[in-house]
């Protein structure tokens, strides 16, 4: 995915979607940050600068890396990384820029596997590949466990703990009880459509089932208009999101049996605190929030077989999905998403699935565009007429912290230290304010609403950033049990890529199609076990 695996969590069940994968490392008091020592609890940005420029004249000069995707915050980074220079002249931050997310993993997996020391010092979390505990116990990245509790300098010493919205935290901790990640912003996905095409084509009211859905898109592919764009090509497979969505709606009830619990190795109280609340109800969407999943649990879900990877749900799911498929636009297999984004900015495509960065670059385009706009809007991931036991309640979509950053697990402290430093001040409110609106100003994405308290958004953004708001959030994890490839590995996610695509261009029946994925499933998913050395015992680690 190039951009699919912003969300981290976005991130995933299938496809594209199991590299929303994210990471970890570990740390602790004894790497206090630059600033924290110089700055003091109660230090303002201005005194900060004030103590770092005298200690930068003895420091030793040294380039940070934060490495990042082309447009994510871009703009904002760089001004970020200009403002944090002026006050730590001996630190240079250098702001990365890598075209896609499968470049991104499978670039930090091969440098750290080398001993990461030309590695960047700042990543995205959900990015990396493996999962988060998987990383921390390599130690490709730092825990942040004491981190995240230090006073802030640039934030009149409030820790970021107490400076980052508290309900997204519960998204932070690793199977392991350790916090991994820092949540900057959070992240939807959904329809955007064009309003003109759609009132020629007659639809007064966007679609709330997929049966009305695919009314609409036949009445919009009458008039000759492409009704649907979607890339769904290697590095940007944005139909993975739709796959995770279903296979939560069709497994989350079984969620439960995947947590981490009391009595298990890798239990903790901090893990127990949250897993303790959770009991499923098929009408509370957000009964799993901040749920800590164990890996070892879910593989021994999918080995219990109580989920059936050729029934009735799946048969439902893939037949939707190949459906859609004969909605979108020619070439949807190779096209990259920037050629589908011209496809619907250009009033050739009547909608088009994406997430919700895109409503910057939307805004500055519009603007371009003048009298030749149009209006649009947007609308989120349907639900079926027909109520179906095989899918209770309603489908959740994505609704996670999208811009997750860790930092990597350097052997140099000095420089584990300074990127700290930088985070702490990328995390202040006066700069993640500056962070936003740059972004904004630039057309860049902006992923949604900022979780830096303080921070805001124009009333534009925010109108549209609502048609993405969905209740509750898919578990990535869950949908692990239906498509494997739990440690999100690039080839197998272009393996399966290719046995969906065969299914679509009617190469293989459903049944043969679910059988070769039930394969896949075997495959990958014993080979995760073998690798971790699960014994599938949650009580003995591993």
């Amino acid at each position: 995915m190039k951009r699919n695996q912003r969300l981290a969590l976005l991130m995933a069940a299938s496809l594209s979607v199991a590299s929303l994968s994210a990471c970890a490392g570990s740390g602790g008091k004894g790497d206090a940050s630059p600033s924290a020592s110089s700055g003091g609890a109660s230090a303002s940005p201005s005194a900060t600068a004030t103590a770092s420029a005298s200690a930068g004249a003895a420091k030793a000069k040294k380039t940070i890396v934060f490495s990042t995707i082309t447009n994510y915050y871009t703009a904002g980074l760089k001004q970020a990384a200009e403002d944090y220079q002026k006050l730590h002249p001996e630190t240079t931050v250098k702001i990365d820029i890598v075209s896609d997310n499968t470049t991104y993993m499978t670039s930090f997996q091969a440098k750290m596997a080398a001993g990461g020391d030309d590695a960047p010092d700042i990543v995205h979390a959900n990015l990396l590949g493996d999962t988060p505990a998987g990383n921390v116990k390599k130690g490709y990245i730092l825990k942040l466990n004491d981190f995240i509790s230090e006073p802030n300098p640039y934030n009149n010493g409030v820790s970021l703990r107490d400076g980052i919205n508290g309900d997204y935290w519960p998204y932070a901790y690793t199977s392991d009880g350790d916090i991994f990640m820092l949540p900057f912003d959070l992240v939807g996905t959904g329809f955007y459509y064009n309003k003109d095409l759609f009132a020629k084509a007659g639809i007064a009211e966007t679609p709330t089932t997929w049966e009305d859905l695919f009314a609409d898109l036949q009445k919009l592919k009458d008039q000759k208009i492409i009704p649907l764009s979607m890339s769904q090509a290697t590095g940007s497979d944005y139909e993975g999101w739709m796959v995770g969505a279903f296979e939560d709606w069709a497994n989350r009830s079984r969620i439960p049996e995947i947590i981490v619990q009391p009595g298990d190795a890798r239990s903790t109280p901090e893990v127990e605190a949250i897993n303790g609340k959770i009991q499923y109800k098929a009408d509370d969407p957000f009964f799993d929030i901040g749920a800590v999943v164990d890996a070892e649990r879910t593989m021994a879900l999918w080995k219990s077989g109580k989920y059936d990877l050729q029934g009735p749900a799946e048969q439902k799911i893939w037949s939707t999905l190949k459906q859609l498929s004969g909605y979108l636009q020619p070439g949807y297999a190779t096209m990259k998403d920037a050629d589908a984004y011209q496809l619907f900015i250009s009033g050739k495509a009547a909608a088009y699935w994406n997430g919700s960065w895109q409503v910057g670059q939307l805004l500055k385009d519009q603007q371009a565009l003048g009298g030749k706009g149009f209006e649009w809007g947007t609308f989120k991931f349907p639900g079926f007429k027909q109520a179906d036991p095989n899918f209770p309640g309603a489908p959740r979509g994505i609704l996670v912290p999208g811009h997750q950053l860790s930092v990597t697990n350097k052997k140099d402290a000095d420089t584990v230290a300074r990127a700290k430093d930088f985070l702490l001040f990328l995390y202040s409110p006066e700069e993640a304010q500056k962070v936003f609106t740059t972004t904004i100003d630039a057309g860049q994405f902006v992923q949604g609403p900022s979780l830096v308290k303080g921070v805001t958004l124009p009333d534009e953004v925010n109108a549209y950033l609502d048609g993405f708001k969905v209740a509750g959030n898919m578990n990535g994890q869950i949908g692990q049990i239906a498509t494997g490839n739990p440690a999100a590995e690039p080839n197998a996610t272009a393996e399966l890529k290719g046995l969906e695509l065969q299914y679509y261009n009617n190469k293989l029946t459903l049944e043969q199609f679910l059988q070769k994925k039930a394969d896949f499933v075997k495959k990958t998913n014993e080979k995760y076990i073998a690798d971790n050395q699960f014994d599938l015992d949650p009580k003995t680690n591993p």
